[in-house]
């Protein structure tokens, strides 16, 4: 029984009360009996779902639902440990683009949460950088190594080695950023230093042939088409040839680049007989320079080109044992000994 307290301003106010406490007795009476039904109902309706569904977090991307997840702490560890702080050569940095966003909800304990497919999506959709480091010369990449360390190294030696040579040589070393890492090849530092070497000593041997300028016919002839060795001079004669030799013959590697001599206009430009593809240039008074053998032709009839542009690649096409350049000095439609001007 519940008691009460009854205060009143006057002795009417007490009267009524007094009348009307049995009927407050009885409504309070049937409002606990209400009341402890009403909590029993909700203690077996909790049981229910408590025994039907589970807590669990929804996570958005964008407003996009991706899943369910168990723990939002332990997600969030998940997605550190996997994607941004995760270990891989050359890594730099992964951003996510966009933070997920959670909502706890209830769902049905039979549902299965999808933790591994909603940080796959994650991954997926992350920019991921990755930190190579370039060793240039004169501004121009010509190797990739793993580490600061190791380029340092290359340019170190390098600059050291051609201190002396008198030709302008700016070898350093850059960052590289990229997102896509398979299209930065690294070496090895002992690989990096080679093709260091390989590039000056073309840019040196360029720069030599450079000072030995020759006249034809009043033609400045100032660069070398290719380096090499020479396998065949003018005049001579051998079992695979109908007659003397035309021309000069410089062996070096397939695929070398064949600079013009002079400037000129490319007059042919294709396949002929034993010449395998060659390439025609007139530079005017009468004088013409032939590539032949060539594996690549890469100019076009009716071009003009100035001393030193790259006209072809170094082949073995037509009448030929090997790849290397035959070339042939024209005057006035005579073969004369290219030697006389080049390769002295």
């Amino acid at each position: 029984m519940v008691a009460y307290k009854i205060i009143t301003k006057n002795k009417k106010e007490s009267e009524i009360i007094l009348k009307l406490k049995p009927i407050l007795k009885t409504i309070t009476k049937e409002t606990a009996n209400a009341l402890q039904i009403m909590i029993i109902g909700l203690v077996l309706s909790a049981s229910t779902i408590t025994m039907k569904y589970k807590p669990a977090y929804e996570v958005t991307v964008n407003n996009e639902s991706l899943g369910f997840v168990e723990s939002k702490e332990d997600f969030n560890n998940l997605i550190q440990e996997k994607i941004i702080n995760k270990t891989e050569p050359n890594l730099e940095s992964v951003t996510l683009a966009f933070e997920p966003q959670y909502e706890q909800k209830l769902i049905l304990r039979e549902k299965a949460t999808n933790e591994q497919e909603i940080l796959k999506k994650l991954q997926d959709t992350a920019t991921t950088m990755y930190k190579f480091y370039a060793v240039t010369l004169n501004d121009k990449t010509k190797a990739y190594v793993d580490t600061l360390e190791e380029a340092e190294k290359v340019v170190e030696k390098i600059k050291k080695e051609h201190k002396s040579d008198d030709i302008k040589l700016n070898i350093a070393l850059s960052e590289k950023y990229t997102e896509n890492k398979e299209e930065v090849k690294t070496d090895t530092t002992k690989k990096a230093e080679k093709t260091m070497e390989e590039e000056i000593k073309e840019l040196l041997e360029e720069e030599e042939a450079k000072k030995a300028i020759a006249t034809i016919k009043g033609i400045n002839v100032s660069v070398l088409p290719v380096s090499g060795r020479i396998s065949s001079r003018f005049g001579a004669r051998s079992s695979i040839r109908s007659g003397a030799h035309t021309g000069l013959d410089i062996a070096c590697k397939r695929g070398t680049k064949i600079k013009v001599v002079a400037k000129g206009t490319v007059v042919f430009a294709e396949r002929k007989g034993a010449y395998g593809n060659l390439i025609k240039v007139d530079h005017g008074n009468g004088v013409e320079t032939w590539y032949a053998h060539c594996d690549e032709i890469i100019a076009k009839v009716g071009q003009k080109v100035k001393a030193g542009e790259v006209i072809g690649k170094v082949g073995s096409t037509g009448n030929s044992t090997g790849p290397h350049l035959h070339l042939e000095v024209r005057i006035k439609g005579n073969a004369v000994n290219p030697q006389k001007y080049l390769y002295k």
